[in-house]
């Protein structure tokens, strides 16, 4: 399915929407930032992240039973640094419904540790983009030219990438500056699959973020996950 669309507004600034299509298989596997769509194997790295997330607590605990209280502290602080970063990293690399579920929980004011909070906001604008090469395959599919040719100036570098797309800055041959928001191919398939297996999700990813249940998150995604999807929809609202 081939759609674009492309919003005027004030100030002359533009938004042009263009919703992704599935790239070929084999650029997918050399190119784009969602590492895999199988459910199998997203289980495993939710399974593998849980687990990285518990040991490190435990091997901090066991460090602290025989430490001085201001190293105590330091370990504790150490602990949520570096569980931080790894939450966020491997989040930001899945991309689908558990990126979308660390950006949600970086919103919440419920004891989230301040590290982990911040480093989920890092997915809410940079998280790992797709390459320039698959972003103008990309859009050479679904409107049919490069976006050489679709525009005056391009941008291959993008503003800013998500848990299902990015952002290119780009100028079109009347002059009119706008966004190119473009899919990941493959983010679809990784949303609706992680969604597909609620509890499944909820269980494996509910030790990484103590003390928030993430099971109204993921049943909020569930609810808006076709129009999460649908640009064409997001460029009309």
């Amino acid at each position: 399915m081939r759609r674009s669309h492309q919003l005027i507004g004030s100030g002359a600034l533009g938004l042009l929407v263009a919703l992704a299509a599935h790239a070929r298989s084999r650029t997918q596997r050399r190119t784009t930032p969602v590492r895999t769509t199988s459910r199998a194997a997203r289980n495993a790295r939710v399974a593998a992240l849980s687990a990285r997330v518990g040991s490190a607590t435990a091997m901090t605990r066991a460090r602290q039973l025989f430490a001085s209280a201001e190293r105590r502290i330091e370990l504790h602080d150490e602990l949520q640094l570096r569980t931080s970063a790894d939450v966020a990293r491997t989040l930001g690399e899945m991309k689908g419904a558990l990126m979308k579920i660390g950006q949600m929980v970086s919103y919440l004011d419920q004891g989230l540790p301040e590290p982990l909070r911040a480093a989920l906001s890092q997915l809410q604008t940079d998280a790992p983009p797709m390459s320039a090469e698959l972003a103008r395959q990309v859009v050479i599919e679904e409107l049919g030219r490069s976006p050489e040719e679709l525009f005056e100036q391009w941008d291959p570098v993008p503003i800013a990438s998500a848990s299902i797309g990015q952002v290119h800055r780009a100028i079109t041959h009347e002059g009119v500056a706008v966004a190119v928001k473009v899919q990941y191919p493959g983010a679809g398939d990784a949303l609706l699959g992680d969604l597909r297996q609620l509890s499944r999700l909820a269980r494996g990813i509910a030790p990484v973020f103590p003390g928030i249940d993430v099971v109204p998150l993921v049943r909020e995604l569930q609810a808006r996950a076709a129009d999460e999807l649908d640009y064409q929809l997001e460029a009309d609202a």
